[in-house]
């Protein structure tokens, strides 16, 4: 097996890592707490969720994230990583499938609490009144980078702790899970292991 496909193969496990390390207990706990209340009342209001209960099941291939986690992390990645907005076609529907697969692996990786804190945020900002209302944008699937950016700005300079919880936890998944990948790694200035090092220690 290659050097290449070793590091392919270990990303999503680095990715764990990095992403838990990443999300701190406080910041999970500010989203959960903040956000209760209105997932509830989302609940129990028919008609608002605009989504069934099949549309709350992890989507085919995942364990965490469903149809509506990834039709948000797709509009948030490449505004949050330039990087994947640069790419062709082809390129960042690849790397936005792998990406994807890195976020699922660290929200997988948070134990059971910390996955019930970020949850209460995801399917906060599935229901489409209460997105609408705390975000700017209506549609995940229609929203513009610029739609993005201001959701991302406002959030960032709220005066709410709860939002700009929300806000950093959605970012730094997004970022970490590109950013393990080995081609992130010129961009911030990383020149993969040390070839000793590493086959050291994968003999």
């Amino acid at each position: 097996m290659t050097q290449e496909h070793i590091i392919h193969r270990s990303s999503a496990t680095a990715v764990q890592a990095a992403g838990v390390t990443g999300l701190s207990r406080r910041e999970l706990l500010k989203v959960g707490f903040g956000f209760a209340t209105a997932t509830t009342c989302a609940a129990v209001l028919p008609g608002m969720a605009g989504c069934s209960s099949s549309d709350k099941l992890a989507v085919t291939g995942l364990k965490f994230l469903n149809a509506g986690d990834v039709a948000l992390f797709i509009a948030l990645i490449p505004v949050v990583v330039s990087d994947v907005a640069a790419l062709d076609a082809a390129q960042k529907k690849q790397t936005l499938t792998t990406v994807l697969n890195n976020i699922d692996a660290a929200c997988s990786a948070l134990v059971a609490h910390q996955q019930s804190e970020l949850r209460k945020l995801l399917d906060l900002l599935a229901v489409g009144l209460l997105r609408r209302l705390l975000t700017g944008v209506g549609d995940w699937h229609e929203a513009s980078q610029q739609d993005i950016e201001g959701f991302l700005a406002r959030w960032r300079s709220s005066r709410f702790a709860t939002l700009t919880a929300g806000v950093n936890v959605l970012m730094k998944l997004s970022a970490v899970a590109y950013y393990v990948l080995p081609q992130a790694w010129p961009a911030v200035g990383y020149p993969g292991p040390i070839k000793y090092v590493f086959e050291a220690a994968n003999s």
